[in-house]
C-alpha cells in the first residue's frame, strides 16, 4: 500500500512540474515582445575589448589596472 502511495505522490508531482513548465514557456514564448532584443543605452557607446569608448571615467580606468596600487587599492 505504501508503494502505491508513493508512485501516487511521484506522478502527482511529475504531473504539477510539468504544468508549471508548460505555463511558464506560454508567458516566455506568447508574448512575442519579450523575445525582442532591447537597444543598447544612448548614453553610453558600446563595450569592446578596449573598453568602453567615450567613457573614460575613475571606475574605468581603475578597472583597466594591472596592480592593486594602480587601482587605487591601499597596499597590504
Amino acid at each position: 500500500m505504501t508503494g502505491l502511495r508513493r508512485w501516487l505522490i511521484a506522478l502527482a508531482l511529475a504531473l504539477a512540474a510539468c504544468a508549471g513548465t508548460a505555463m511558464g514557456a506560454e508567458l516566455v514564448l506568447g508574448d512575442p515582445t519579450t523575445l525582442v532584443p532591447s537597444a543598447a543605452p544612448g548614453l553610453l557607446g558600446p563595450i569592446t575589448e578596449a573598453g568602453r569608448i567615450g567613457w573614460s571615467c575613475a571606475p574605468e580606468r581603475e578597472a583597466r589596472a594591472r596592480t592593486a596600487t594602480e587601482a587605487g587599492l591601499p597596499g597590504d
